[in-house]
């Protein structure tokens, strides 16, 4: 494993739940961070990364620790090249 995906997300969401699928489906390793009860987390990741909505998505690279913001949903298909959404 070189890298995994970080994914902080409310647990109802639809396109948090898609994001979880999407990486599940690939075989890709991910942490799903649920948010629901963390009101200052998530303030807190959405200023860290300038982002307004959630899935908020995150690769990470396991040897170097280097964090890369993908952004959300949308934003991770694109990322990872799939056609078919």
């Amino acid at each position: 494993m070189k890298e995994y995906y970080e994914i902080y997300a409310w647990t109802e969401c639809p396109f948090c739940i898609k994001a979880r699928e999407f990486l599940s489906s690939r075989g890709l390793q991910f942490m799903f961070c649920c948010i629901d009860e963390s009101k200052e987390l998530l303030d807190h990741i959405k200023k860290k990364y300038q982002w307004t909505t959630v899935p908020l998505i995150v690769k990470v690279d396991v040897e170097t620790g280097d964090k890369e913001f993908v952004g959300g949903y949308t934003d991770l298909v694109k990322c990872l090249g799939d056609k078919s959404e």
